[in-house]
């Protein structure tokens, strides 16, 4: 697990607000999920809050894999264009060298128009689309940082209280065994007054300082 981390130098480790360094490296190794795809993302927020940082470079990551799918998109869209141009051409090839018709001709050199542009757009779209993985890539472990540093500060926080909490329950516990002792002790002194008393005196007047004492 801490293989992740990069290497310091041999001194004491003191607890610190400071940014850990990932080995990226190794992350990469990893092929960690795209966090914002990731259903358990969110649960990770539940008590602690978004820094404007995170909130930022969520959009950012989220911006990237919509190019993303539109890119992969228009690339299919200008495929199935290109293979209609391609087609219209095998059918007006009859018409433009067999019967020289110049509409046919015009249509065919539009469609010929066509294919190069879509051809220069392929070339743009495959050239964007090859950076786009690292730069989702290089977004998706920036994000990992920044919550690592925020989620891993709020454990530190919460260990710190949970401390604090094992520390009153044992003490609760102790002061409970305290109580129940005491209450029985008294439960028993008071039990056997009121067996002395009920010999010495009788029932009827016991019943009387009962009364008088406790009510009806």
């Amino acid at each position: 697990m801490f293989s992740i981390f990069k290497k310091r130098n041999n001194k004491p480790n003191k607890k610190s607000n400071k940014k850990v360094n990932f080995d990226k490296k190794i992350l990469r190794k990893n092929n960690i999920s795209i966090l914002v795809l990731d259903e358990r993302w969110n649960s990770l927020f539940k008590n602690v809050e978004k820094t404007e940082k995170i909130i930022k470079l969520e959009r950012e990551l989220i911006e990237l894999l919509k190019e993303e799918s539109r890119l992969n998109s228009e690339y299919k869209d200008i495929n199935v264009k290109k293979s209609k141009c391609l087609k219209r051409i095998v059918e007006l090839t009859p018409q433009v060298f067999e019967e020289n018709e110049e509409k046919a001709r015009m249509e065919m050199e539009e469609c010929e128009k066509n294919i190069k542009e879509i051809n220069n757009r392929f070339k743009e779209i495959e050239k964007e689309i090859e950076t786009i993985p690292d730069k989702i890539k290089d977004k998706n472990l920036e994000l990992l940082e920044s919550i690592v540093f925020t989620v891993y500060f709020k454990i530190r926080a919460n260990q710190r209280r949970i401390k604090e909490l094992e520390k009153l329950i044992e003490e609760t516990k102790r002061n409970l065994e305290e109580y129940i002792d005491e209450k029985g002790r008294i439960t028993e002194d008071d039990a056997d007054i009121y067996t002395y008393f009920h010999d010495l005196i009788g029932k009827e007047e016991l019943e009387k300082l009962d009364r008088e004492y406790f009510g009806d």
